[in-house]
């Protein structure tokens, strides 16, 4: 079935589970592919990107992979109180990603974005990943369609500072956030906070940058080792959403620590853990001014047994529940 939208198209895969207990409703078949007309609640869609990545990596295969994973799980989370099987959640398609064009691919989901941000009657976007590349593009549109939005707030959980510059080799994934920057998207950098920076994958140079040059904030794994994500992500949430009308939370799943997240091109050590990571999901998700959401980085051909994909999931169902408690005025 068409969507509509330029240069996006229906889901690539659809997966089922054949078996179903009556009382237990499984993701696979609650995130079922939207036909562009039932009102829906949240819009999950899919931007198969690798070839703007720093190395070579199979991200692109990572919408797929999250979308073959969801037999596993249920819409019911005993951690959270909240059973999301009520939410309409709709897999929206996935984005034309040319083999060789980085600029033509970012062009393209510049105009798929857009013209989801402007679908009417709205839905709460998500967008899952392929490299991280693809949040510059998303951010843009966001400012296109969004024009009441006049200035946006952005909270990126990440291993990398990504405001690498654009002129060695650029735009890639280690460019995002310097390119949000650069652009005019009414993006503040003041209004940038980062959590889960981690050492040694990056350069004092881009620190400086961010930091001392734009206003930007860092939050080092450290820094949420030592203070706890509670604290963290309470101060971080206050500059972020400071005098804005949305906030924009973007999250590479090679934040986390490297054991329970191995399928990335870039893993490091010392990252942060599954329970932090949802807590702060599950937190951003029950914000009003959460504007949209993406997660970026899973990389199936890196990943034994599966094990990042579920982590996505759950971080990815994590958020859902937060927006449900959201919907219900919680």
């Amino acid at each position: 079935m068409p969507t509509g939208i330029d240069h996006l198209q229906p889901p690539e895969l659809v997966r089922l589970s054949h078996w179903e207990d009556r009382n237990e409703v499984r993701v696979a078949n609650w995130i079922r592919p939207w036909d562009f007309a039932e009102p829906i609640d949240v819009g999950v869609t899919a931007v198969p990107i690798a070839r703007a990545a720093i190395k070579p990596v199979s991200a692109h295969q990572g919408p797929n992979a999250l979308r073959d994973g969801r037999f596993f799980f249920t819409t019911y989370s005993i951690d959270y109180g909240v059973d999301i099987s009520d939410l309409v959640v709709r897999d929206i398609g996935d984005v034309e990603i040319p083999l060789w064009d980085i600029v033509e691919a970012h062009e393209n989901i510049y105009v798929a974005a857009r013209g989801l941000f402007a679908h009417e009657p709205r839905f709460f976007p998500i967008f899952v990943g392929g490299d991280h590349s693809m949040t510059r593009p998303i951010v843009r549109a966001l400012h296109e369609a969004r024009p009441e939005l006049e200035r946006v707030g952005l909270i990126q959980f990440d291993a990398h500072i990504d405001c690498q510059n654009l002129d060695d080799a650029g735009p890639h994934n280690g460019t995002p956030i310097r390119g949000i920057i650069e652009d005019d998207n009414r993006v503040d950098p003041r209004n940038i906070v980062q959590i889960g920076i981690s050492g040694f994958v990056n350069a004092d140079y881009y620190r400086r940058y961010l930091v001392e040059e734009q206003g930007g904030t860092i939050f080092s794994t450290r820094d949420v080792a030592r203070r706890g994500i509670d604290a963290v992500l309470s101060e971080a949430w206050e500059i972020a959403s400071g005098g804005v009308d949305g906030v924009y939370v973007t999250f590479d799943i090679d934040s986390v620590e490297l054991a329970y997240a191995p399928g990335t091109g870039a893993a490091v050590s010392g990252g942060l853990t599954p329970w932090q990571a949802m807590d702060a999901l599950f937190d951003l998700g029950c914000r009003d001014l959460v504007v949209a959401f993406d997660l970026v980085e899973v990389d199936p051909a890196r990943d034994p047994q599966g094990i990042t994909q579920r982590l996505a999931n759950k971080l990815l169902l994590t958020f859902l529940a937060g927006f449900h408690h959201r919907r219900d005025g919680g």
